[in-house]
């Protein structure tokens, strides 16, 4: 009888000693993305784009656009595949949610955020990788770049140069800030 009153102490005081917190209360809980279904990517034959990327485009040394279009959509199928929102025939994928034109200042931002190598120092290291944020420039209503972002994981690719220092990978800050440009811009998840 003894070990089992010993048992049941040994369980209570378990039990007792366990800290209950919350996910609010804990800073460094991340939620886990949603986990990946595999998507049937297909490309709309509606609207389509001329397309003429440059791939010697420079977020560093800036360039030239007429205008900015930022689009919330699923960028990724499942299997290891990642699309920019716009693909070479000019196409745009089906998995579009919402799109908006940024203003000036929001592109000004925008482009400042990836052309600064600070954005590249210390980065976040993950590796989901699942775009979900687009911002396509255009001029004389080409397609001129496109770049992709994935805020889960922390990367992005573009077709432009960024001032990335080794990856594709950007830290906490730069995070944030484009967190709270994608807010502005109604193109959260």
């Amino acid at each position: 009888m003894t070990n089992f009153i010993k048992s049941i102490l040994l369980a209570f005081l378990f039990l007792t000693s366990c800290k209950n917190t919350s996910v609010k209360d804990n800073e460094n809980f991340k939620l886990l993305p949603p986990k990946i279904t595999n998507l049937k990517i297909r490309w709309v034959t509606a609207n389509e784009f001329l397309v003429n990327i440059d791939t010697l485009l420079s977020y560093e040394k800036k360039f030239e656009y007429d205008s900015v279009i930022g689009v919330n959509y699923i960028g990724f199928d499942g299997y290891g595949h990642s699309f920019y929102p716009i693909n070479k025939d000019g196409r745009s994928i089906n998995t579009i949610k919402n799109r908006q034109k940024l203003d000036r200042n929001q592109t000004l931002k925008l482009n400042a955020i990836l052309g600064d190598k600070k954005t590249f120092e210390n980065p976040n290291m993950a590796a989901c990788y699942n775009p979900r944020l687009g911002f396509i420039y255009f001029k004389d209503n080409k397609v001129i770049c496109q770049t992709q972002i994935c805020l889960e994981c922390s990367q992005l690719q573009s077709t432009a140069k960024t001032a990335r220092i080794n990856s594709g990978a950007f830290n906490d800050k730069a995070g944030k800030e484009l967190t709270k440009l994608t807010n502005e811009l109604g193109l959260n998840n």
